[in-house]
């Protein structure tokens, strides 16, 4: 007979007592310091007064004009995944992933900038031979596209590469940049798709060599190590390794029978993600990515669970609400056209295996012609910051409701109250009578 799973009766929480929890910390606290020391010595290094060669791997690169001239803005991503920018007036070709050698020094910059990035001037550009592992990948999606920018959607949905700016400004005003940039929602699409191809030819093998064997605990431990070399491929992207942190400690819990999905869980998530990479902490995708994760928690623990359907509305439509304020911290762009949001979170589970299937069938152009269409919308938009007070009201009275529903709902009213601000201000500015 197969093994069934089944849950603890009474899990056993993540940590217990105050004891391993201040042990926890500590123990996080030296690793955390350890590694900030680390990159602080590497600031030393950038901070001499003499020029110096960099090796780095060109992220980004976009043309700006200023005063009727026109340059290239280069993102840089050194060996030790430090940021700079630099900018150069040579006519350059397309740069992106490729390395080069910068030769210059970096501009005035305290160290706690140093963590997010830095400015470098560059006085000589030169482009080294080696070419990214990624690039037979990159050409895959490439062949199957005439038009670049389709090509580029493709290439952030699936290895976390930058989107230029046409598509950055659709996805900010349009409030869809949480489905471009790959995170955790993509790690679940995934681990599910690859769950489900290797359910039958495991079972088949199951029944004949090992019935012995838990179908679940094996099929979980591969998907893991698929999703592992999936993370090495996007070079740890801060968000995607917050998720698959949190999936493999899941999982771990499991087979314990620690208590899954819980705030204490988050917590160790999270301090243990900072205690490794300390730059987390001034990633936005990363902090965003937490947030997510939290009113995730929220949504599951005050909203029963009754009709399907009605539980998965809830909960993009709470999704959406409650991440206004705290998205708005950080990006100013308001639509009405970000209600669609809503209805396309919805929809991306079924799009995102779609658009996979199709590029491997070599039929990845299908849907370029709506692409197209949608980068030549012209979307009006307005611009507003959550103010500093609001946000921190915000996210304490977000602890609180970890211990109060009546504080949940609250939080959803704000959320409200806020996105019908926004539109009323939408209106205003842009002169639409109400």
């Amino acid at each position: 007979m197969r093994p069934r799973i089944q849950s603890s009766p009474s899990p056993i929480p993540v940590l217990s007592g105050k004891k391993e929890w201040a042990f926890f910390i500590f123990f996080s606290f030296l690793i955390f310091s350890y590694n900030l020391f680390g990159i602080y010595q590497d600031y030393q290094g950038y901070s001499k007064s003499e020029p110096q060669a960099l090796q780095a791997t060109i992220k980004l690169q976009y043309r700006k004009q200023k005063g009727g001239k026109s340059y290239f803005v280069l993102k840089l991503e050194d060996r030790n995944a430090h940021i700079f920018y630099t900018t150069s007036r040579q006519d350059l070709k397309d740069l992106i992933y490729r390395d080069v050698r910068v030769f210059g020094k970096m501009a005035e910059c305290s160290f706690w900038e140093f963590l997010k990035s830095c400015y470098f001037h560059t006085y000589q550009l030169s482009l080294l031979p080696k070419e990214s592992y990624k690039k037979p990948l990159r050409d895959f999606i490439d062949k199957q596209h005439g038009d670049a920018n389709s090509a580029l959607l493709y290439k952030a949905l699936f290895f976390g590469d930058r989107v230029n700016p046409a598509w950055r400004n659709i996805a900010n005003v349009t409030g869809i940049s949480h489905l471009i940039a790959i995170s955790g929602f993509h790690l679940g699409l995934l681990s599910s798709i690859l769950f489900f191809l290797l359910f039958l030819p495991y079972r088949f093998l199951q029944k004949r060599f090992f019935p012995y064997r838990n179908l679940y605990y094996d099929l979980g431990c591969l998907v893991l190590l698929g999703m592992f070399g999936y993370l090495v491929l996007l070079e740890f992207q801060p968000a995607f390794f917050r998720a698959f942190l949190m999936a493999a400690l899941a999982y771990l819990f499991y087979l314990g029978g620690v208590a899954l999905f819980s705030f204490s869980m988050l917590f160790v998530v999270v301090l243990l993600s900072l205690a490794f990479f300390p730059s987390f902490a001034w990633n936005v995708g990363f902090v965003l990515s937490v947030f997510g994760v939290f009113y995730i928690f929220l949504f599951v623990r005050h909203v029963p669970k009754k009709r399907i359907l009605l539980y998965f509305f809830g909960f993009n439509l709470c999704m959406f609400l409650l991440m206004g304020i705290v998205v708005h911290f950080y990006f100013p762009y308001f639509s009405p056209y970000q209600f669609l949001a809503i209805s396309i979170s919805m929809i991306f589970p079924l799009y995102f295996p779609l658009v996979i299937a199709l590029h491997l069938l070599g039929l990845g152009d299908a849907l370029d012609p709506f692409y197209l269409w949608v980068l030549g919308a012209k979307i009006p938009f307005i611009e507003f910051y959550t103010p500093w007070p609001l946000f921190l009201g915000y996210v304490l009275a977000s602890f609180g409701a970890i211990f109060s529903r009546k504080i949940f709902f609250v939080l959803l009213l704000f959320g409200i109250g806020f996105y019908g601000f926004l539109l009323l201000r939408f209106c205003k500015i842009l002169g639409i009578g109400v």
